[in-house]
């Protein structure tokens, strides 16, 4: 019985980290899309295209 509450404890930790590591993939993807805007915007203000 304690194999199984060990095994139900493991699954719900594993299941738990999954969670955290797809909530951090998220977060990047936005920290990478916010940045690319980001540096997209600086370079058309310092583009030489505008005069």
């Amino acid at each position: 019985m304690e194999n199984l509450r060990l095994s139900r404890t493991t699954y719900q930790l594993i299941e738990r980290a999954v969670e955290a590591l797809e909530r951090i993939g998220r977060e990047l993807e936005r920290y990478n899309d916010r940045h690319e805007r980001t540096a997209e915007e600086a370079t058309d203000e310092t583009s030489p295209d505008d005069s």
